[in-house]
């Protein structure tokens, strides 16, 4: 940078290190961008907490979830079916379904060593017996600052530490294994000791923990709310043998990026923050409209 102005980029690679001149950069960096939301903390690129949502992958059979949307007696030849479910949890909390795998399986996502994160997936096919879906609630930077320390809490990545707190509690739970837990279970506050008539559809280990031991107080409570009211939506959602599988947490962005009416960074003219690492957009379908819209500023500064 030079007088607030973007001139360069530095890259660094197994070969070493090389700047490229550049005056416009679209930094669209995802959600899960640690290392970099740092180096621009350090850079001073104008930021903030933002809320994001946690929770875990919840798992039924996928029969369940096709009568439940088709009706009973269903076509064989329809493709599994998905579900989009919203509520209402402790002290107004949103809680709701994310990224639905239809046929799919739990995946190990974690992107550090020593932190433990999951996602979904569902082959092309839907083919597995399980549909999972991330089950998450709304957490804010109040959420963040109640638990951080001073040093955290005083950043503008309170909320990617928060994430990393609750990552590291899960590896912990099941020794680095994805921690899995009975719904019924997870009611009663006890660790399960086996499946019920269905297993999970899991790519990596895993180990029966305590999820509660992972989650705050009030997200626990949140989970539970939820799956009531979405068994009287989707009926056996609140089964007492659905699988719940930890933790689901990067959902979104823990932070914003700050940017002007130009898109640009106010801090750092020709940095474009864009899409969902920048707190933008909370979808692939989101992020590539706001790719559009970035790209469509930059056109007509280029044009003078």
């Amino acid at each position: 940078m030079k007088d607030g102005v973007l001139i360069g980029l530095t890259l660094k690679d197994q070969n070493g290190e090389r700047t490229i001149p550049c005056r416009n950069c679209v930094l669209a960096i995802g959600h899960s961008a640690r290392d970099t939301f740092q180096m621009l903390e350090k850079k001073g690129m104008a930021m903030e907490p933002k809320a994001f949502a946690v929770g875990v992958r919840v798992a039924h059979p996928q029969s369940m979830i096709n009568e439940s949307q088709y009706g009973s007696g269903y076509d064989k030849r329809l493709q599994a079916a998905d579900y989009k479910l919203t509520a209402e949890g402790v002290n107004g909390r949103g809680i709701y379904s994310f990224c639905m795998c239809p046929g799919g399986y739990v995946v190990n996502a974690s992107s550090e060593e020593g932190y433990l994160a999951v996602n979904g997936m569902s082959y092309m096919d839907r083919g597995s017996e399980n549909a999972n879906s991330a089950l998450i609630v709304t957490v804010t930077p109040r959420d963040f600052m109640a638990e951080g320390s001073a040093l955290e809490n005083a950043s503008a990545l309170s909320g990617m530490y928060y994430q990393r707190r609750l990552e590291k509690k899960a590896f912990l739970s099941a020794g680095g294994r994805i921690p899995v837990q009975l719904y019924g279970d997870f009611c009663e506050n006890r660790i399960s000791s086996g499946y019920g008539d269905f297993e999970l559809c899991v790519k990596g280990s895993t180990e029966f923990a305590d999820l509660r031991s992972v989650l705050p107080g009030e997200v626990s409570a949140s989970l539970e709310a939820g799956m009531q009211q979405f068994d009287r939506r989707i009926k056996g959602f609140g089964r007492k043998d659905a699988i719940f599988a930890g933790l689901e947490s990067r959902t979104s962005s823990p932070v914003r990026i700050l940017r002007d009416e130009e898109m640009q960074s106010p801090a750092v003219k020709g940095i474009f923050p864009c899409g969902e690492g920048a707190g933008y957009a909370g979808g692939i379908t989101s992020a590539a409209i706001d790719g559009i819209k970035v790209a469509e500023k930059i056109a007509v500064l280029l044009q003078g």
